[in-house]
């Protein structure tokens, strides 16, 4: 009996690992490498690090109209490509790079072509987004010669934003109050909506500041977050941190991700305060008049070791909104996996899926979320660079 038992414990254990590793590979939502892009100067290759001086860029990916842009900001350019990887234009300093090869024929030749060259002078390429129409938003940074200080926000003003039109050439910029207006602070991220309306997300530290135009450059609103205005929860002590910044798809509305600290009350003697724990929630303010309207607690990635039965939190980074009101999280749970949930501003969790994200292997990632919800993402390893997504758009379609 003992050993009929011995013989089949071991079994029935290996069958239930098994099994939960098959309900789990059920939730993973696959990952598509659209193609892979090398290191180096060429018009379709990635510059990631400078040696020979001490600057820091950014590399960025996104998506519109199954086109797929990626923003070099080491080489001051972007590439335009199509799905399967070709390259069809290429916006660049060519003081900075080698004069295009494959594209060279589409800067000379008047005939029609969809593969072109467009050089254009530019400082230190950021972020970058894309309208329904093809205009590019390309962030800048002028000279320090025509930088300017601001005294108020105690910070440097030197970004500004390219509109370059479909056909490469540069159409005007906007600053902060619009078409050639003053320069912006550090842009953290610049967002288009269902309407083509332009959202640049700015940093004045400790404020965040949002400037929302209509897709013909006019300002609409400007929001500024400060560290005090944040709302506080009734129920609990807590010190709250601003964590991200997203515009709604469809409406004028803001999600800021607020993540709090939780604390006792601060002792008489040493005035400290012993954290006790953390939570976080969205809230959304109406951009028309500056209200929040309303908040959803963030969920909290729970995992369960299926073998140990220990059971570990996880924080999510709020990557920003699809269509319908739906807020996408992503949680890191090993060098491998991921967690995305997918959560209505009501509060109902649509969707939990594992993406499987090689950090291991990873020395750069950029994610981007499209407003049909596909999300996309720029995978630098560290010898190529690769291009992937997800089709998250499919797990709530019929939810819109």
């Amino acid at each position: 009996m003992r050993r009929t038992f011995r013989l089949i414990f071991p079994l029935f254990f290996l069958i239930i690992v098994v099994l939960t590793g098959c309900s789990r590979s059920l939730l993973v939502l696959e990952r598509d490498t659209l193609f892979s892009l090398q290191y180096g100067t060429m018009e379709d290759q990635v510059q990631l690090f400078v040696t020979d001086r001490a600057v820091r860029r950014r590399t960025r990916v996104t998506m519109r109209n199954g086109l797929i842009y990626v923003a070099s900001g080491y080489a001051n350019k972007v590439m335009q490509f199509t799905s399967y990887g070709d390259l069809i234009n290429l916006f660049y300093n060519p003081e900075q790079n080698p004069r295009p090869v494959m594209l060279a024929g589409a800067q000379v030749d008047q005939r029609a072509t969809n593969r072109r060259a467009h050089p254009h002078l530019f400082g230190a390429v950021g972020e970058i987004a894309v309208t329904s129409t093809g205009t590019l938003l390309v962030e800048d940074e002028v000279p320090d010669r025509v930088a300017v200080f601001d005294e108020a926000l105690g910070v440097r003003l030197n970004r500004l934003v390219m509109r370059l039109g479909a056909d490469g050439h540069q159409i005007d910029y906007l600053g902060q109050e619009g078409i050639g207006g003053t320069f912006f602070p550090h842009i953290q991220r610049i967002t288009v909506t269902n309407r083509d309306e332009i959202v640049v997300a700015t940093v004045a530290p400790p404020a965040t500041i949002v400037f929302w135009f209509s897709a013909d450059g006019t300002l609409l609103r400007r929001v500024d977050i400060s560290p005090d205005s944040l709302p506080a929860p009734a129920e609990v002590a807590a010190s709250a941190i601003l964590a991200a910044v997203h515009p709604d798809r469809d409406l004028r509305r803001l999600y800021l991700k607020v993540d709090y600290y939780l604390h006792d009350a601060a002792d008489d003697a040493t005035r400290a305060r012993a954290i006790t724990g953390q939570m976080s929630r969205i809230y959304w303010i109406n951009v028309d008049d500056g209200s929040y309207e309303g908040f959803v607690d963030a969920p909290v990635d729970r995992f369960r070791d299926p073998i140990t039965g220990d059971t570990t939190d996880y924080g999510y980074e709020f990557i920003g909104a699809a269509t319908g009101e739906h807020l996408f999280l992503l949680s890191r749970r090993s060098i491998d996996e991921s967690q995305l949930v997918i959560l209505h501003s009501s509060g109902q969790v649509v969707r939990r899926r594992t993406l499987m994200i090689p950090y291991s292997e990873i020395v750069l990632r950029d994610i981007d979320l499209t407003s049909d919800g596909i999300v996309t993402a720029l995978l630098a390893k560290r010898d190529s660079v690769e291009i992937v997504w997800w089709r998250s758009d499919r797990l709530f379609g019929d939810r819109r």
